[in-house]
């Protein structure tokens, strides 16, 4: 059978059986008209039968052949058992809605069909009439063919709508894919330009480095040093720029520079408040990187064993060979923990750390070795 009568897929809609149920029921009306009229003389069957005309609409874009092929079945039982009657009111409209969905949903050929099967209910109709006759056919048959085509100019539309919505899916997967593609290119160029920042800074420490081991001034070779570790601390942070570029940014690690001494201010506000007092002794300088985060971390977690209230004080003082670091506030009862890794990063460094509480005041002090300043 024609693809089991040209079945499209569709599923049954609320539209479609708000559709059937409005012309059953005005088909209904009808034949209550037709029996109420004594010219006519039509049987009162005539009313709940003719549902089975009207009710395959209910399909009629799932199988829109299938249910011109029910509904011209079910007119003809309709004429066989009750005659000429007026049926006209409602089988036209059916008509056309079943021809508009086979315009719409099938394919030519099947559309064809459909359209051809729409010309033999409306005759069907006309032949079988009271209020009409079949000298109107031809008019009717134009208008059936009008529905046709309007249901080919909404397929037309819908299949249009269709292929442009999966061309602009396609063109929006081709920009994503050049994005990433410009992505990789410009990590790929990233990592050239690491690998020769490493060269250069790498070389211009070895010279720094050949340099200070050839000088007999124990001064200088002391400056040589520090001039090392300032233009190591450079690259370091040249190379975290770019690594962070390099990460995929759902990695949610930090690219900002590692915190230092110069940030005790904004720490002790952010966490102890503006009463809290630092003070800054000796000759403040640039010390290796390491040490100073650890020393900056020491802080911080003295800190955060120190109890909330007034009196918190933080003294930081550079001396000739060692960083001394104190921090005094108010003793908090469960902040042994806090000291302990501190005193940890204190010893990574070579370094102590004594703690001591009396009178519900704590007092830390930390001393970590370093090299002499400039």
């Amino acid at each position: 059978m024609i693809s089991s009568m040209a079945s499209t897929g569709q599923p049954i809609g609320r539209r479609d059986v708000a559709l059937a149920v409005v012309a059953s029921a005005l088909g209904m009306l009808l034949m209550v008209a037709n029996v109420q009229d004594k010219s006519v003389k039509a049987s009162v069957l005539a009313i709940p039968l003719f549902v089975l005309v009207t009710a395959p609409i209910l399909w009629r874009r799932a199988r829109p052949l299938a249910v011109l092929v029910a509904t011209f079945a079910a007119l003809l039982l309709h004429i066989a058992l009750f005659g000429t009657v007026t049926r006209c009111g409602v089988m036209f409209p059916v008509a056309f809605v079943l021809v508009f969905a086979a315009g719409a949903e099938l394919g030519t050929r099947d559309g064809l069909l459909g359209m051809a099967l729409g010309f033999v209910l409306v005759v069907a109709v006309c032949a079988s009439d009271s209020s009409v006759d079949l000298s109107a056919s031809p008019v009717f048959v134009v208008l059936t063919a009008a529905a046709w085509g309007i249901g080919r100019i909404v397929r037309s539309r819908t299949r249009m709508v269709s292929e442009l919505q999966t061309r602009t899916s396609e063109l929006r997967d081709a920009r994503d894919q050049r994005a990433r593609l410009e992505i990789a290119t410009d990590r790929a160029r990233l990592s050239a330009e690491l690998d020769q920042l490493l060269q250069r800074r790498l070389g211009e420490l070895a010279r720094m480095a050949d340099a200070g081991a050839r000088s007999t001034d124990s001064a200088a070779a002391q400056s040589g040093l520090i001039e090392i570790e300032r233009a190591s601390r450079r690259t370091l942070e040249e190379m975290r720029s770019i690594v962070g570029v390099l990460r995929h940014d759902e990695s949610g690690l930090s690219t900002a520079p590692q915190p230092a001494l110069t940030q005790l201010d904004a720490l002790l506000v952010r966490v102890k408040g503006a009463d809290a007092r630092l003070r800054i002794e000796g000759n403040p300088r640039v010390l290796p990187a390491t040490l100073e985060l650890s020393a900056y971390r020491i802080v911080e977690q003295l800190l955060s064993a120190l109890d909330e209230g007034a009196g918190v004080d933080v003294r930081v003082r550079f001396g000739e060979d060692a960083l001394e670091i104190a921090v005094a506030g108010p003793a908090r009862r469960r902040g042994q923990a806090a000291i302990a890794r501190a005193r940890e990063r204190a010893q990574l460094h070579r370094g102590t750390l004594e703690a001591t509480v009396s009178g519900g005041r704590a007092e830390a002090i930390v001393h970590l070795p370093m090299l002499a300043g400039s």
